[in-house]
């Protein structure tokens, strides 16, 4: 059934060749990747996946994808960090996922969709694997590997937005701000988040100054320090303390669904 998905995708025009960009750096599969799910990929499948790809340059408000347009490529992060938004009707867009090195962008062409309903724009400057949505739609009909991995990853992004709602409906600005804090970081690999007050409100769906009042608060504590345009985190035992359990569930999901084929072969070998 996927694969018939999948097949319907494509146009039935000929693909044409990739042309080779202006934001191409050199040819990726030369290079050691930093993005999880492409290391997690066994070598063979992984440079299939890698001679399609494209390194290109993250800038800051670029969008990956626009909701309702046609999806043209697909990207798997190396460093930075996007936001997958959704809108509801008038009101401003909120974040249902932060996009990091673990992530990739492109799931609506695993489904057998073409056309995004988000929003996925950069927020934080960075490199990314880039794949055009044909020659993705067709690796993933011929590598079960790279398919099932790709499965998985969607069933985690799941996770993670269902807990996002559950979290914006049932817990306190702060802990949300500190849970969201907590997922930057992990996303970043970094206790510097370089973003300001304006992104992390539009992120929560709250108004700016709830967020400076909130964020006073944690820098009175000690647990922050703000910056221009920039926050670091000094103090994650608090953090976490302030923080609802949501960010565990968030960012264990990553994990479980990834390792769940693992853990699997490991019970039936019992």
């Amino acid at each position: 059934m996927l694969s018939n998905a999948l097949e319907n995708a494509l146009p039935t025009r000929p693909t044409p060749s990739r042309e080779p960009s202006p934001e191409h750096d050199q040819t990726p599969h030369a290079r050691h990747t930093t993005n999880d799910l492409v290391r997690r990929l066994p070598q063979s499948s992984r440079s299939r996946l890698l001679e399609l790809c494209d390194e290109v340059t993250l800038r800051p408000r670029q969008m990956l994808q626009e909701r309702n347009l046609l999806l043209q490529h697909a990207y798997f992060l190396e460093n930075g960090a996007a936001s997958l938004t959704a809108r509801a009707g008038d009101c401003l867009p909120v974040e249902i996922q932060t996009v990091g090195a673990k992530d990739f962008v492109g799931i609506p062409l695993i489904l057998g969709m073409r056309v995004s309903p988000h929003r996925c724009m950069v927020q934080v400057p960075g490199r990314a694997l880039r794949i055009e949505a044909n020659a993705l739609i067709e690796l993933v009909k011929g590598d079960v590997v790279i398919q099932k991995l790709l499965l998985r990853y969607v069933q985690a992004a799941l996770i993670q937005s269902s807990q996002l709602a559950a979290c914006n409906s049932r817990h306190s600005l702060q802990q949300r701000l500190a849970r969201w804090l907590l997922v930057a970081e992990d996303k970043l690999s970094s206790r510097e988040i370089p973003l300001t007050h304006r992104c992390m409100a539009q992120a929560l769906g709250v108004r700016r100054a709830g967020i400076t009042s909130t964020m006073g608060e944690m820098e009175a504590r000690g647990i922050i320090k703000r910056g221009r345009a920039q926050v670091e985190i000094l103090d994650q035992s608090q953090l976490e303390q302030l923080s609802c359990n949501c960010y565990r569930v968030i960012l264990s999901a990553h994990e479980n669904s990834l390792n769940a084929a693992n853990a699997r072969r490991t019970s039936n070998s019992c």
